[in-house]
């Protein structure tokens, strides 16, 4: 009993935090709206388009939901301005013509586009992309040197404590593995990694903690510094995908002699710079090979009987499904 009183007590002292947000005010200006709370500022302005009653109140329900602490670190690296423009527009000035919503640091501002909207803006669509892109913010404000100096270490050395979990390098995006990641997307790099695990966290802890429970310690401990989601700022919906393992797609030959080269194409292979590491059996003896890409590796035939050689990619993911291969008598021997 004493026992179960004390994880009470500290399942209490974990969650409290979380409860310290709610509705800011908002208010009508000369150029858009101003949300406001715990002594931070957002401006959703008008710039290529015009922010919609609709589209602007999917923004302030988002936003109400959110905890102090993850607007401050926002703020404290000056991204306030939340433009609306029909593309999003990235650093270089330029649409971003695939993109919902675009962060740039160093200018200070989020730009969000039309496609997030659609004709009906809901908070349901719009909430998980405003985290996301105040996930970007985060990132550059735990890292601490200001907008300029946290990029440049973000594209070099990382981020410390988040980079290494699932990236070799932050120039290189070299994967340690093709697990331990939320969304296909969160592969891109760690800054996109960073940022779906913020969004994560925040919407589906429980399906962050599945999928990776060193991320799930990072965001709990250093970007949320104890907060936890209450029910009311959780996404039920929001699933986080399923483990992977690599799969071969086709064979450059199905019959070879031993010792010949045979290109091995598929999914999910490490590539030469990433971490972890590929094996190449042909029926179970392991083959002499050199990964090209994540998708291509080549390989030599072993020097193995005769007759079917069922060749298989092992990754520290796992092991790809058998794809049927036979080893051919060289032309000399006739026995």
């Amino acid at each position: 009993m004493r026992h179960a009183a004390l994880a009470l007590i500290a399942l209490i002292t974990l969650a409290s935090p979380a409860l310290a947000q709610g509705a800011g005010t908002f208010t009508r200006t000369s150029n858009g709206w101003r949300w406001a709370r715990d002594g931070v500022t957002f401006d959703l302005l008008h710039r290529d388009a015009r922010w919609t009653a609709a589209e602007a109140d999917a923004v302030r329900q988002s936003l109400d939901k959110l905890p102090a602490v993850l607007l401050k670190k926002v703020a404290s690296v000056d991204v306030r301005r939340f433009y609306r423009d029909v593309r999003p527009i990235g650093r270089d000035g330029r649409p971003r013509p695939t993109a919902s919503a675009t962060t740039v640091i160093e200018q200070g501002f989020i730009s969000y586009g039309d496609s997030l909207f659609g004709d009906k803006p809901t908070v349901n669509r719009v909430y998980p992309t405003v985290i996301h892109e105040l996930g970007h913010a985060t990132q550059y404000a735990v890292i601490g040197h200001g907008p300029l100096l946290s990029r440049i270490q973000a594209v070099t050395l990382g981020t410390p404590g988040w980079t290494s979990i699932s990236w070799t390098s932050a120039i290189t995006y070299g994967l340690r593995s093709w697990n331990g990641f939320v969304s296909d997307y969160a592969r891109t790099n760690d800054r996109e990694d960073f940022a779906e695990s913020v969004e994560f966290y925040w919407l589906a802890p429980a399906e962050l903690l599945r999928v990776n429970p060193r991320k799930y310690a990072y965001m709990r401990d250093v970007v949320f510094e104890g907060r936890y989601p209450p029910a009311s700022s959780r996404k039920p919906d929001h699933t986080a995908i399923d483990p992977v393992r690599p799969e071969i797609e086709r064979l450059g030959d199905r019959k070879a002699k031993a010792l010949a080269l045979v290109k091995v194409h598929g999914q999910r292979f490490m590539g030469p710079l990433d971490g972890g590491f590929n094996t190449v059996r042909y029926r179970g003896t392991r083959a002499l090979h050199v990964p090209v890409s994540r998708s291509t590796i080549w390989s030599w035939v072993p020097a193995i009987k005769t007759g079917q050689a069922p060749v298989t990619v092992t990754t520290q993911d796992g092991t790809s499904p058998s794809v049927a291969f036979e080893v051919s008598k060289p032309w000399w021997k006739f026995w």
